[in-house]
């Protein structure tokens, strides 16, 4: 019987070490996928017994284009770790259905709550003393995260109703807000940061939104790109992937209605909008949608709606009086980027009235170190971290500044042949890029 790669491995590097070896297997592993290749005939392709050697050739095989310049440490090698159980079901649901519901006794006899019953009269209502005290000391495994959409707790939010956007240190700041209406998502993006920041294997969401809509509880920031004030939900959460449970955007849309001088951003890949419409827009009120090329998001954006539907929803909101709003985040690099990218632009502008359109934000592909694992994990089949992806200062992952400045020129270009007057800024970058 053959060896498989990890004896073959330890015998043909015996003296490693766990950190050296961890850094070879790590590159065998990475190039094997993007060479398509196997582990084992990468291996054998090694010429060189020193360590230092072995690593350098390596590298220069994984990444060609950022070697010559990158810093060595900004080359991330982290244990190589994958358990199939962890990988997600890529099959689209039809829909969505939560078996147990967990409830604060505060979240009781409320709106939301009565509606949960209302649309989930199969499932299991527990109630609990708190979110906080339920969880504590609970194991939580990337199995429960891949199941979250069975289990929803509804809370009394008490503190965390506005949040600044979380900006990194020294990158342009454009003030945005967010109401902070919830924790998860159903939708499967195979990128999305919730999968290595949320701890829980389940959805919550708040029962008081009258809690929110009060003026001292609002948060500003200062902007270096607009001169208005900016709120928005949809970082923590879909902003409406879930409003037909909780009806929030009637609520908001009112508040704001009475509030010309603050923008508020329903920002999804939902199509979802059915109160949206019911309630008519205003200006000020902006439906906004992320969106990526064909390609991308039929390859990382699982279980979402198609791309041409999302823009008929936005073109049926702003026939209803909304402003609305693009989010180009994350761009991802791949053969046939350009072309990917412009289709899309060139499907918004022929789908959606280009006066509705308040801005448009850029940003590339980027991830806290550790997600990648997560991803690897979640989506072992998905081609977009074979990207060159350097470690940052700010131990994030990124691909590296001429690229990144290479995109944005295209894509900004793009946009500025269409003579839109929208708002087109860049997200999470620092003032070099933004030029």
């Amino acid at each position: 019987m053959a060896d498989n790669f990890e004896t073959l491995f330890e015998k043909r590097f015996p003296k490693f070490g766990v950190n050296k070896s961890r850094e070879i297997f790590r590159l065998i592993k990475e190039i094997s996928k993007i060479s398509q290749l196997s582990d084992v005939q990468v291996l054998n392709s090694i010429t060189e017994n020193n360590y230092e050697a072995v690593k350098n050739n390596l590298l220069q095989k994984r990444y060609p284009k950022t070697f010559h310049f990158a810093k060595k440490d900004s080359f991330y090698l982290p244990k190589y770790a994958v358990n199939p159980d962890f990988a997600v079901d890529i099959k689209k649901p039809e829909g969505f259905g939560f078996k147990t519901v967990f409830y604060e006794p505060s979240a009781k006899n409320t709106t939301v709550f009565e509606n949960v019953k209302k649309l989930f009269p199969a499932a299991a209502f527990t109630e609990i003393e708190s979110l906080k005290s339920y969880t504590a000391g609970k194991d939580f495994t990337l199995k429960d995260y891949n199941s979250r959409g069975e289990r929803l707790f509804l809370v009394k939010e008490k503190y965390d109703f506005f949040k600044k956007c979380p900006c990194t240190k020294n990158v342009v700041n454009c003030g945005y807000s967010i109401m902070n209406l919830g924790m998860g998502c159903i939708y499967d993006c195979t990128y999305c940061f919730l999968q290595a920041y949320q701890n829980i294997g389940a959805i919550v969401l708040p029962c008081n939104i009258e809690d929110y809509l009060k003026e001292e509880k609002l948060v500003w920031q200062t902007s270096e790109i607009f001169n208005y004030k900016r709120i928005g939900s949809g970082e923590f959460t879909d902003s409406l992937i879930f409003d037909h449970i909780t009806n929030f955007s009637k609520d908001i849309i009112a508040f704001f209605k009475k509030r010309h001088d603050i923008f508020f951003e329903f920002k999804t890949k939902s199509v979802n909008i059915k109160n949206l419409l019911n309630c008519g827009g205003q200006k000020n009120i902006v439906a906004a949608w992320s969106v990526n090329s064909q390609k991308m998001c039929e390859e990382n954006e699982l279980k979402t709606p198609p791309l041409a539907a999302r823009l008929s929803a936005a073109r049926e909101c702003a026939k209803a009086g909304f402003s609305t709003a693009f989010h180009f985040d994350p761009i991802i690099f791949y053969d046939g980027w350009k072309e990917g990218y412009k289709e899309t632009i060139d499907m918004i502008f022929d789908t959606v009235a280009p006066e509705s359109i308040k801005w448009i934000s850029l940003g590339t592909l980027r991830m806290p170190a550790a997600q990648k694992q997560v991803m690897e994990n979640r989506f072992p089949k998905t081609n977009i971290l074979n990207g060159e992806f350097l470690l940052g200062q700010d131990y994030k992952l990124r691909y590296a500044k001429s690229l990144r400045v290479e995109i944005y020129k295209y894509i900004a270009e793009l946009i500025k042949a269409k003579k839109s007057k929208a708002v087109v800024y860049l997200c999470m970058e620092d003032e070099n890029c933004s030029r």
